[in-house]
């Protein structure tokens, strides 16, 4: 019952009108996908973090990288990412040149810590 609860609220909470509860919510998706990786680490949830990874608000931005390095930093992960590499690489590399000087420095440590990771996946090697 608590999964099925859950499954529901990033659908709601991604898209709320106010930054602060769509910062929330990246994080803890955040943290499921780490802590839960068979039930989160999907395609339907990592959408909300890449949606978000051009959200108008700089803490909703830096919520969405700081929870991308946290997957990217987890080796068993990393394989499961690849679809997501692929699909955002563009969006990802574009944030290092963010207007907010906190999104930009968060930005390139994830795309350094992609590149330390030496996935051999060609999205991950695009992306850097």
């Amino acid at each position: 019952m608590i999964f099925s609860m859950l499954r529901k609220l990033p659908k709601v909470t991604c898209r709320d009108v106010l930054p602060e509860i769509r910062a929330i919510c990246i994080e803890e998706i955040g943290c499921w996908m780490q802590s839960y990786s068979t039930s989160f680490l999907t395609d339907s949830y990592l959408k909300y973090i890449g949606w978000t990874l051009h959200d108008k608000h700089r803490e909703v931005r830096v919520k969405c990288v700081k929870a991308l390095k946290g997957l990217y930093g987890n080796r068993d992960l990393t394989a499961r990412l690849e679809l997501f590499t692929g699909r955002f690489k563009d969006w990802m590399a574009s944030m290092i040149v963010d207007r907010e000087y906190s999104v930009a420095v968060e930005a390139v440590r994830l795309l350094i810590l992609i590149l330390k990771i030496g996935s051999q996946t060609p999205a991950t090697r695009e992306c850097i």
